[in-house]
């Protein structure tokens, strides 16, 4: 595998969002992206189309979900299938979009992009790894603020999404997360971006993301929810001499969602693994019961799973304040197979329920968080599963729930709230003219793919 699988869905393996370092392709993710090129090209020749544009269609979609359950093992028709597919569907591009017909409400909260204002900065020398032929002011293009609105706000489902941060400000300053909020309203001429504070309540008074920098975040810059990164410095969340001064503020300011990073250790520091566990949240949860924590990536540790995550919210007796955010994590769990994603989504819907899981997936280093969309609108949950391992079904509501109402309840985002579509120099038109947004969007993750990547990223 290589960056010119390009031509694919989507990725086959893992991409990192720099917090944590892609595992090689497995042998049968390899034997998957060769099964997937070769029957993707008899199909195409069979439409006479080229096969790069039949992966472009909802049926190179609906073939990539049958090759994976082909090498996984696993049905594709029945009441045993975690991820529904016909033959007809491969082959037919128009009957291939009724896999995706269902129409929902979907609110993002973990987006990213990079602050290329700040090109000089040494952290945008080890960026490297993005598309080597090219210059370096234009790879960098694909991590910039609007290759991440054409991703997200034009080629995809996204309906609203929360700008989300990263420790310390780089490479996204809080400033730049509120100008893009700005920019992608004023784009759409209506409500579809937020974006969240940062504080590391460890850091010096007056430095980037400092607990004293909170109220301007909120009151200048409009932030709607804070984030925090518990491996980045090591505390934990229930400390009541570090954290809880910065949950005090947030209370003060009027923020009610606070995001904590768990799981996905590496970039964070040598003890990132260890703070990035989840056992802070039973007492601070309890202590504070009129805030809503929520933990990106659902707690997750490639490779390992969300074990430990799972365990300390099965001891918390009163968890309705604590939600699980599935950024990377699904991502992660469907490329290594549709059944460790619905073991995923299943496990999380066993302990927490349909009404306390939020939809994010960590783009733009995912590339379009489309693909994602598609692929948990397309699983389930086979009754089989939810007999032998007590999960409850993944039907209607509950994709309805985890895709946006959910996160739109804990945003107070009005569901119904008229949202245009981004027509900025006509890109809506010309993506219709172009056959609609299967024929525009990216098919690119922009993330390390391999240990290589990851280090330069490192520096």
């Amino acid at each position: 595998m290589n960056r010119r699988d390009d031509e694919l869905p989507f990725p086959l393996s893992d991409v990192s969002n720099g917090e944590w370092c892609p595992r090689p392709p497995s042998d049968t993710q390899r034997a998957v992206q060769r099964l997937l090129l070769a029957e993707a090209e008899r199909r195409a020749a069979r439409l006479g189309m080229s096969r790069r544009a039949f992966l472009r269609t909802a049926a190179g979609t609906a073939t990539a979900y049958m090759v994976l359950n082909t090498v996984h093992g696993l049905a594709s028709e029945g009441d045993a299938a975690v991820l529904p597919v016909t033959a007809a569907q491969c082959d037919d591009p128009v009957a291939a979009r009724q896999i995706f017909a269902a129409d929902y409400f979907v609110m993002d909260v973990q987006l990213h992009h990079v602050d290329l204002d700040h090109f000089n900065s040494p952290f945008y020398a080890v960026l490297r790894f993005l598309e080597p032929n090219l210059p370096a002011d234009e790879r960098l293009q694909h991590l910039s603020q609007l290759n991440m609105v054409k991703e997200v706000f034009v080629d995809s489902d996204t309906a609203v999404g929360v700008i989300s941060g990263v420790p310390n400000g780089v490479p996204l300053p809080v400033e730049t997360m509120a100008q893009t909020r700005d920019l992608v309203n004023e784009l759409a001429g209506s409500p579809r971006a937020l974006s969240q504070a940062m504080c590391d309540p460890r850091r010096p008074p007056g430095t980037e993301t400092s607990l004293d920098t909170l109220e301007r975040q909120v009151r200048e810059l409009g932030a709607t929810a804070l984030k925090c990164y518990t491996g980045n410095g090591s505390w934990w969340l229930d400390d009541e001499a570090v954290a809880y001064p910065m949950l005090a503020e947030a209370t003060r300011l009027g923020l009610r969602v606070i995001n904590v990073h768990k799981g996905f250790p590496a970039l964070l520091g040598s003890m990132a693994e260890t703070y990035v566990q989840s056992r802070d949240l039973p007492k601070v949860s309890a202590d504070w019961p009129r805030l809503e924590f929520v933990a990106y990536h659902s707690g997750c540790f490639p490779g390992v799973g969300n074990g430990e995550f799972l365990e300390v919210v099965r001891s918390i007796r009163h968890r309705r304040n604590v939600y699980a955010e599935v950024g990377s994590a699904f991502a992660v769990a469907f490329t290594e197979s549709p059944m460790a994603a619905a073991h995923l989504i299943g496990s999380l819907l066993q302990v927490l329920g349909p009404d306390r899981i939020v939809w994010g997936t960590d783009s733009i280093w995912w590339g379009s968080p489309q693909w994602q969309i598609e692929a948990f609108k397309a699983l389930t949950i086979p009754p089989a599963m939810q007999e032998e391992f007590g999960y409850p079904p993944l039907d209607e509501r509950a994709k309805r729930q985890i895709l946006g109402l959910n996160a739109a309840r804990l945003y107070r985002v009005p569901v119904s709230e008229r949202r245009n579509v981004i027509d900025a120099d006509r890109l809506s038109a010309a993506r219709r003219a172009l056959g609609g947004p299967e024929a525009t969007r990216s098919h690119v993750a922009y993330g390390p793919r391999t240990r290589r990547e990851f280090l330069r990223l490192l520096g």
